[in-house]
């Protein structure tokens, strides 16, 4: 169902659709390791961070499972929210089955740009 927006212009609302699955939720997050120098007394003298990495999970709804761990992500509508070079690598996946539910699914997937596609 679309949703009429009022106000402000900046804000996006919902997700695209998918084929073939409903993502009811999309999260992805930014991390790097940080390597930290002390001076004598204990203070950080420096920090330097490295290995940039993006992790993605979303979940929604599907008639099969879905993913394959090592697996390549694919995602056609919501693209652009993951797009920052290289490929999403399936690290987790998992299903939910219930007597009054549709088959529910959770995927996780971590990106290593460093690694190209």
């Amino acid at each position: 169902m679309a949703a009429t927006t009022i106000g402000l212009t900046t804000v996006s609302f919902g997700l695209a659709q998918e084929t073939g699955v409903v993502v009811q939720s999309f999260t992805r997050t930014e991390t790097m390791e940080t390597s930290e120098l002390s001076d004598y007394n204990g203070t950080h003298a420096a920090v330097a961070f490295s290995n940039r990495r993006f992790n993605v999970s979303l979940s929604g709804n599907a008639t099969t499972a879905q993913g394959t761990i090592g697996a390549a992500l694919s995602l056609t509508a919501n693209a652009t929210a993951i797009s920052n070079g290289g490929t999403h690598y399936i690290t987790d996946s998992s299903i939910n089955l219930t007597n009054d539910g549709f088959l529910a699914f959770d995927l996780s997937a971590s990106n290593f740009p460093s690694l190209g596609t």
